[in-house]
C-alpha cells in the first residue's frame, strides 16, 4: 500500500527538524521543494557551474507530455514551492510560460530563476501574464569585471537592462506578481550570515525588488570557480538537501540531489512509471541519507566533494519546538503504521 506523506507545511517543518535529529532515512513528509528541470541547456558557461564543463552529457528540454505526467504528482505532494528550473536556463524552453500557467492553475506556488542574460521583453511579459508568483534573478555581483569573468557569455550592462525592463513590465501590466528577487553571491565566511553588499543594493536602487545573498559554493566540486567558492573544511554536517528537495530532470529521471546535474544518484524515472513520491523514500534515497549521515561518502559522487557536508551548522535548539517536533514525528509514524495495518485488519474482520 502506498504510504501517505504529510503535506501540511507547519507539520512538515517540525517533521524535518526531527528527521535530522534522528538521522532518519525514510521520511513521513513530502519534499518542501520539487524541481522540474524543464531545460538543462544554458546560454552561459559560468565558471562556478557544471555548465562550464558539460562534456557531451545529454541536454534537452522537457517534452510537454512528460510535464503533464509530472505535474499532477507534484500537485498531490503540495510542495511549498515548485521550482521550474534547475541545471539550465528555463527561459530557453519555448513553452515555459505555458508550463507556468498550468502549474499555477494546479494550485502550485511557482518560482523561476533566470540569469536574465537573454531575457527578451516578449518572454518576460509572457511569464508575468502566465501568473508567475516568484522570479529570482541570478545576478551575482556588482563588480562588472568579476561578473563577466564568471558569467561567461553574458554582458553586465545588457543583463542589468533586461532585469530592469522585466520589473517595469510588471508595473505596466498592473500586477503585484511575480515577486522579484535579486540574488548576490558572496564568499563564504564561517559562522556568519550571507549579506548583500552596499554596492549591490546601490546598483539596483529604486527598483521594486527584494535583495537576497547566498554563500557561493562549487556545486559539489563540479564548478571551476574554486577560489570564489571559498570552500573550507570545518568538520561534518548533515545533508539537508536530501531531506528537503528532489529533482525531476528534463527526461523524467529523478535525481536525489539538486547538486547532481549529471545524475550520479538517480532514484526513479517517470518514463519508466516511477513516481516522485515513491522516489522520495526509495531504497536508493534511504541509502544516500544513511551514508551522508555517517560521513561515508568516499567514492560517492558528487557527495565526496560537496562542501555542504563540511560547512558545519550549529545544532538546532530543542525547547518547545523540539518537543513539538518529537510529538509530530510520533503522530506521523503512528498514522503510517495504521495505514499499513488497515488492509490486513480488514481481511481478518471481513471488511
Amino acid at each position: 500500500m502506498r504510504e501517505r506523506l504529510v503535506t501540511n507545511n507547519a507539520l512538515r517543518g517540525l517533521l524535518y527538524r526531527e528527521a535530522l535529529r534522528r538521522e532518519a532515512t525514510r521520511l513521513p513528509y513530502a519534499p518542501f521543494t520539487i524541481y522540474l528541470d524543464v531545460c538543462n541547456a544554458c546560454n552561459l558557461a559560468c565558471t562556478f557551474c557544471p555548465q562550464s564543463h558539460w562534456e557531451g552529457r545529454p541536454r534537452g528540454r522537457m517534452a510537454w507530455e512528460m510535464f503533464e505526467r509530472a505535474l499532477p504528482q507534484v500537485a498531490e505532494l503540495k510542495p511549498a514551492r515548485l521550482f521550474l528550473f534547475r541545471y539550465g536556463e528555463a527561459t530557453l524552453h519555448d513553452r515555459i510560460a505555458d508550463m507556468v500557467k498550468a502549474a499555477v492553475d494546479a494550485g502550485l506556488r511557482v518560482r523561476l530563476h533566470t540569469n536574465a542574460a537573454g531575457l527578451t521583453e516578449a518572454k518576460a511579459l509572457a511569464l508575468i501574464e502566465a501568473g508567475l508568483q516568484e522570479c529570482r534573478f541570478s545576478f551575482d555581483t556588482a563588480d562588472r569585471d568579476l561578473y563577466e569573468r564568471m558569467r561567461v557569455g553574458s554582458r553586465f550592462d545588457r543583463t542589468v537592462a533586461n532585469i530592469r525592463r522585466m520589473v517595469e513590465l510588471r508595473g505596466g501590466a498592473r500586477r503585484r506578481k511575480p515577486v522579484f528577487e535579486l540574488q548576490e553571491l558572496v564568499p563564504y565566511v564561517s559562522g556568519a550570515r550571507a549579506a548583500n553588499t552596499e554596492a549591490y543594493r546601490k546598483l539596483f536602487q529604486g527598483l521594486d525588488v527584494r535583495f537576497t545573498a547566498k554563500f557561493m559554493h562549487s556545486f559539489a566540486g563540479q564548478g571551476s570557480e574554486k577560489t570564489f567558492a571559498g570552500r573550507r573544511a570545518e568538520g561534518r554536517s548533515q545533508c539537508s538537501q536530501l531531506y528537503r528537495r528532489i529533482v525531476v530532470n528534463f527526461d523524467g529521471k529523478i535525481h536525489a540531489c539538486c547538486l547532481d546535474p549529471f545524475g550520479y544518484n538517480v532514484v526513479g524515472d517517470l518514463a519508466a512509471g516511477d513516481t516522485i513520491a515513491a522516489a522520495w523514500n526509495s531504497p536508493r534515497m534511504a541509502q544516500l541519507r544513511e551514508r551522508t549521515n555517517r560521513g561515508d561518502v568516499r567514492g560517492l559522487r558528487p557527495c565526496h566533494s560537496c562542501e555542504m557536508l563540511t560547512r558545519a551548522e550549529p545544532p538546532a535548539r530543542q525547547g518547545l519546538t523540539g518537543v513539538l517536533a518529537v510529538t509530530a514525528w510520533r503522530w506521523a509514524a503512528g498514522g503510517q503504521r495504521r495505514e499499513q495495518d488497515a488492509p490486513e485488519t480488514s481481511r481478518r474482520t471481513g471488511g
